[in-house]
C-alpha cells in the first residue's frame, strides 16, 4: 500500500516499500513515507539484530517505539535502555550510540523528513553518512 498523505491509514511492516540497510550493520529500515511520499513527517520500522552497535545523530527530532525486545543507547557517561512498550525520545544533533543487547524492532516518527531536515542541518556531522545507507531485500535478511 502507498503511503498518501491526504488519507486515514494503517500499515504494518509488510508494507514499507523500501527496506535500507546501515553499513555492514544487521540494522535495517523500513520507511513507509518521508518527503518524496508528500508527508511532513518521517515513518519508519526498524529492525536491529543483536550485536548491533554505531554511532547516530540525526538532522530532525525522533521518537523511536518499541515493539519487540529492548533497545540500549548510550550518550556520554548515560546509558538509557527502553523495552517493549516504551519509547525513546532523539532530539536533533544529540549524539548518541546504539548497543543492542538483543534483537529488536520499532516504529520511529521523526520531524521534520529527512530530505528537508539534511537540506536544513547545519550542525556536526550527521551520522551514520548517506554513503553508509543501501537498500536491501529485508526477507532475505531477516526472518
Amino acid at each position: 500500500m502507498a503511503f498518501d498523505p491526504s488519507v486515514i491509514q494503517k500499515f504494518g511492516v509488510r508494507d514499507a516499500p523500501t527496506w535500507l540497510q546501515v553499513g555492514e550493520h544487521q540494522a535495517y529500515l523500513g520507511y513507509i513515507a518521508d518527503e518524496d511520499e508528500g508527508s511532513a513527517m518521517g515513518l519508519a520500522f526498524i529492525r536491529f539484530r543483536k550485536g548491533v552497535g554505531f554511532e547516530f545523530r540525526w538532522a530532525y527530532d525522533e521518537v523511536c517505539v518499541v515493539t519487540r525486545g529492548s533497545l540500549t543507547v548510550r550518550v556520554g557517561d548515560e546509558v538509557i535502555t527502553v523495552g517493549q512498550g516504551e519509547f525513546l525520545h532523539m532530539p536533533a544533533g544529540a549524539l548518541g550510540v546504539f548497543d543492542v543487547k538483543e534483537d529488536f524492532e520499532a516504529v520511529c516518527v521523526h520531524y521534520p523528513t529527512d530530505g528537508k531536515a539534511g537540506r536544513e542541518w547545519t550542525g556536526a556531522e550527521l551520522l551514520p553518512a548517506d554513503a553508509d545507507i543501501r537498500p536491501v531485500v529485508i526477507e532475505e535478511v531477516w526472518d
